[in-house]
């Protein structure tokens, strides 16, 4: 059996998809926190200019793939922030989560 053919068997998402939407859902998550909280401060925060990533570390930042993926479905960085602050939209489509 081909890695093409286990998909189409299992009809199940391929593994990309699904850790785009939980990185996605990660975000929305932290977009909807209080603002005072660390871990949305750290989302918002500047670095310095003097930083530099440590010997490796990946190249990316989280939040350049959090803007990739959100590109990939069409949405802004400014569009997303806003429908995740939408509790009434994403509570009615989630059932209620």
């Amino acid at each position: 059996m081909s890695n093409c053919e286990v998909p189409q068997i299992t009809e199940q998402p391929p593994l990309t998809s699904v850790i785009q939407k939980r990185c996605l859902v990660l975000f929305w998550h932290l977009v909807r926190m209080d603002e005072s909280a660390d871990a949305r401060r750290i989302l918002t925060a500047v670095l310095q200019s003097d930083w530099k990533r440590p010997v490796g570390r990946p190249h990316t930042f989280w939040l350049a793939t959090i803007k990739s993926n959100l590109s990939y479905h069409n949405f802004s960085m400014e569009d997303s922030t806003e429908l995740a602050l939408d509790r009434p939209l994403w509570t009615l489509e989630s059932g209620g989560y």
